[in-house]
Formats: C-alpha cells, sequence, structure tokens
C-alpha cells in the first residue's frame, strides 16, 4: 500500500468510527464488492469512500434477500472475492446467513452498539 491510499484509508476509517485494519485491508484487494446501508451515517460516509477507489457498492434497500440472490451471490460465485459493509445487525445477519450457505464464511465482525439498527461492519469471503 502506498502512503497516499494508507493516509485517506486511515483517516475515512477513523471518521467513520471504524478504525479496522482488516478493513483497511480489504479495500486494497480488487476483488472486493462493497454492501451498505445507506441509511445510516457510517454507511453514507463509507459509500463515498469506496466511490472514491472505484469499488463496486451496492445499497441494502429494502430486502437484503432479494440483493443477495439478484446481485450478490451471483458476482461472489463468479469471483473468489470478499464481501465488505456496513449495514444494521438485522441485514448483517441475514447475509451472514446466506453467505454461510453459499459456502463463505465471515471473516471479521465490528458490532458499534446492540439492537437490530446498531451499525455492523463486516467481511465475508470464500471458505479457505
Amino acid at each position: 500500500m502506498d502512503r497516499r491510499t494508507f493516509m485517506t484509508t486511515g483517516a475515512w476509517l477513523s471518521a467513520a468510527g471504524l478504525s479496522l485494519p482488516w478493513m483497511a485491508r480489504a479495500v486494497r484487494s480488487r476483488d472486493t464488492i462493497a454492501v451498505v446501508d445507506t441509511g445510516l451515517a457510517r454507511g453514507r460516509a463509507f459509500v463515498d469512500y469506496v466511490k472514491r477507489l472505484e469499488m463496486p457498492v451496492f445499497d441494502i434497500g429494502d430486502d437484503v434477500g432479494v440483493l443477495w440472490y439478484a446481485t450478490l451471490a451471483p458476482r461472489l460465485a463468479a469471483t473468489p472475492g470478499l464481501l465488505l459493509g456496513v449495514t444494521r445487525a438485522s441485514d448483517y445477519f441475514v447475509l451472514e446467513q446466506l453467505a454461510l450457505n453459499s459456502g463463505r464464511m465471515l471473516r471479521h465482525k465490528h458490532e458499534q452498539g446492540t439492537g437490530l439498527s446498531a451499525p455492523v461492519a463486516f467481511l465475508i469471503g470464500p471458505a479457505r
């Protein structure tokens, strides 16, 4: 990672309250796709950040199951990529179950607060 990427990644993660080394590493991978709940303040900051990196990013929308089956599962089946996200705990739970059922595994998770609406940052990848 070059110095500029390190500095901008570190600055964004700190500003968003997500100073997580595993997240900084995941954004460098060409095969990472992002999911986000833009209803969360941290989610909107995350979208701005990953768009600057030209990473594919998808909003959770109203139905995380539809997003998984129509968009995420086909993309992840075509590549051994990573799924990086910032969502509400309730959407994270559904995504985790769908990912596990497709042979993927949770690599990292960071919850900020409690309850179904609490923000969760996560990284899901291929089973090793």
